[in-house]
């Protein structure tokens, strides 16, 4: 852990040293298309690497694209910069395309559900279930969009956390072949009776993921005193989200016959919101084999 703060430390003081003209410091800018899927304009953040517009700009770069980009765009962005360069190759350049969601219920789900779930305000379910008409516009907009005005390789990651791995696994499971890797943060498995839970079970066991890899991160959300085995057990409402994790990890490390590259780690220390920035950093070199032997 003590390795882990330094190494926060050093991502902060690199982000806030990379100093651009006027004394500003840029990790990004903001893009916009208008999409004909969804009916309205989608904003979203781009960092480019600094090399694509210098001496190296006939380079290309793998892409990653992130989900919540308003909580996860800067963390995420200064991290990848900051293992790819300053005397590191821990994982390559990368460009980062950080997506923004006017109604992240809407985007990040896959079903539709009538009853608001108990921890949410009532009546917030109202939009959900617009999952796949946004994975539509990733698809067939947005990634068009940022091959033709980026300098982009055609390797593609996706990022997401809470809901936003919800809908990670929804891609990898109903849309795999659109990215080659995928960092799934403590997903909202619990989603709809755990309807894609089920999905993602059988088909981990009835298809083949060669080429496809995929890294779990799970937090520590249970109440004191509770252990990773009280939560498996337990049948209350206030472990649903853990216990849906841990399910899905089990089906992972029960089906490893499929020729997906997995990992998945459970965070004991880290609560939902704090396990996003450690997974990643841990995911991305367990993804590009940067780990010490």
């Amino acid at each position: 852990m003590n390795r882990f703060i330094l190494f926060l430390s050093c991502v902060l003081v690199c982000y806030h040293g990379a100093a651009q003209p006027g004394n500003q410091t840029v990790l990004g800018h903001t893009d916009s298309l208008r999409s004909t899927i969804l009916k309205e304009n989608r904003k979203f953040y781009v960092h480019v690497p600094a090399g694509a517009a210098g001496q190296a700009a006939t380079q290309r770069y793998p892409v990653v694209y992130l989900f919540d980009a308003d909580a996860q765009f800067a963390a995420a962005t200064s991290m990848i910069q900051y293992l790819s360069t300053n005397y590191n190759a821990l994982c390559p350049q990368m460009i980062v395309v950080g997506l923004l969601h006017p109604d992240r219920r809407k985007d990040l789900t896959p079903t539709h559900v009538v009853a608001d779930p108990p921890f949410w305000a009532p009546g917030a379910s109202k939009t959900t279930g617009g999952g796949e008409p946004f994975i539509a516009f990733i698809e067939q907009e947005l990634m068009p969009y940022i091959d033709a005005h980026y300098p982009t390789q055609p390797r593609k990651m996706l990022i997401g956390h809470s809901l936003g791995g919800l809908a990670v696994m929804q891609i990898f499971v109903h849309h795999t072949r659109l990215f080659d890797s995928y960092i799934c943060l403590d997903p909202s498995m619990w989603w709809d009776n755990q309807a894609l839970l089920k999905e993602t079970k059988r088909a981990l066991e009835t298809r083949r993921f060669h080429g496809t890899s995929l890294y779990l991160g799970i937090a520590n959300t249970a109440d004191e005193g509770m252990d990773v085995t009280t939560v498996l057990t337990d049948t209350t409402m206030a472990t649903l989200h853990m216990r849906s994790a841990l399910q899905l990890q089990r089906y992972f490390e029960h089906n490893q016959q499929n020729g997906l590259k997995y990992r998945g780690k459970y965070y004991q220390d880290d609560s939902h919101m704090s396990v996003p920035f450690i997974a990643e950093y841990e995911a991305l070199r367990f993804l590009f084999g940067a780990e010490r032997k």
